[in-house]
């Protein structure tokens, strides 16, 4: 399995309009907790564990945030990613408005693999047209094809 392959249609968030960065981490925490059964009921804990994550230091930076964390109650890692075509505030180490934001939630084992798919994210946003592709794709196969050409580059 690629990282790429955890990224399907109903992984893909287009079109937030979402008017702040906790907005944003809400409508990522309720997608998550609704692909993964054993976080059912657990979208409050999700979205104010995000939240703890991001005020310890932001994950945003070149226009992609990156909000991730590890929860006992999961046995497995769900990875979302969302588009915000006008950008979100996201206290960015950078300064910049964020328009792509990949969630992850990890099960607490496993720390190895997800700071590999951490790395994998970051190298696929450092690319200096993902911000731009990303903002303009119209349907969700157009970030998972995007996702997986740049993980070949």
């Amino acid at each position: 399995m690629t990282y790429s392959d955890l990224f399907g249609p109903e992984t893909v968030l287009l079109n937030l309009d979402e008017a702040d960065s906790s907005d944003v981490l809400l409508t990522l925490a309720k997608t998550i907790v609704s692909l993964d059964p054993a976080l059912n009921g657990k979208a409050d804990e999700l979205h104010a564990a995000l939240l703890e994550r991001e005020a310890r230091g932001s994950t945003g930076s070149q226009g992609v945030g990156i909000p991730h964390i590890k929860m006992a109650a999961t046995n497995k890692v769900t990875a979302v990613v969302g588009v915000h075509s006008e950008g979100v505030d996201f206290n960015a180490l950078d300064g910049e408005l964020v328009h792509v934001f990949f969630s992850v939630v990890r099960p607490e084992e496993g720390a190895d693999e997800h700071l590999d798919l951490l790395r994998w994210i970051a190298g696929i946003a450092q690319h200096e047209d993902f911000v731009s592709f990303s903002c303009q794709a119209t349907k969700p196969e157009q970030i998972i094809d995007l996702l997986t050409e740049l993980s070949a580059a």
